[in-house]
């Protein structure tokens, strides 16, 4: 407890860090995520492909060789990003590429009358998107976005690998400091308690993705 005590603001950092940058890219992801998903249930089979193909390409990469593509080749490119913008940009991709296959679904659950209908009163294709398909698909896509956010959490642990100052890697610098300097071994303790908050956070997002899916099944 008195190691704890002494680094609860470093720690606290670490958590508020990964807190933000699941937020950050949470929103990000949403508004991309949208995009694409839309653009994948388009007339046009070029957009289609090239849409798909995105989300296949960054479903399909594991998230560490997405976080390294992205730190790597961006400074090669002279794109110069420190390690949080890093991690940001690439869960962005990730989680965008998940989200924007919740859309496509959602949008293709919903009945070609709802379609039918909003043409028949006169909007154009676009605003029957918009005003008609899409209220209805958000609905049920939201299950699916939450189930995300708990995933993308727990992928952010996974930015320790470049660098970021995250609530694991700050949990990892203090085992390290109290081993250097006082000789004693809280390995098992502070693992326990990154587990224990990942667990308080992640579990009731589960639950709430549970429970509105059958809300709006």
């Amino acid at each position: 407890m008195e190691v704890l005590s002494k680094n609860l603001n470093f720690l606290l950092d670490g958590l508020i860090n990964t807190i933000l940058l699941s937020l950050s890219c949470l929103g990000i992801a949403l508004l991309l995520g949208m995009i694409v998903g839309v653009l994948q249930t388009a007339n046009s089979k070029v957009v289609v492909r090239i849409m798909k193909g995105y989300a296949e390409l960054f479903r399909g990469l594991p998230i560490v060789i997405t976080l390294f593509l992205v730190f790597f080749l961006l400074p090669e490119m002279g794109i110069q990003v420190n390690s949080y913008i890093s991690a940001m940009i690439a869960l962005s991709l990730w989680s965008s590429a998940n989200i924007s296959v919740a859309v496509r679904g959602a949008i293709q659950s919903i009945p070609p009358t709802q379609t039918e209908a909003g043409l028949a009163i006169g909007l154009s294709s676009a605003q029957t998107m918009r005003y008609v398909i899409l209220p209805q698909a958000i609905r049920r896509m939201l299950p699916s976005v939450i189930g995300l956010m708990s995933n993308l959490i727990q992928s952010t642990s996974l930015s320790v690998l470049i660098g970021n100052l995250d609530f694991l890697k700050s949990v990892q610098l203090v085992i390290e400091r109290v081993e250097l300097m006082e000789g004693l071994s809280i390995a098992t303790q502070m693992y326990t308690l990154v587990l224990a908050v990942y667990f308080l956070i992640c579990y009731p997002l589960s639950l709430l993705a549970k429970r509105m899916e059958r809300v709006y099944r």
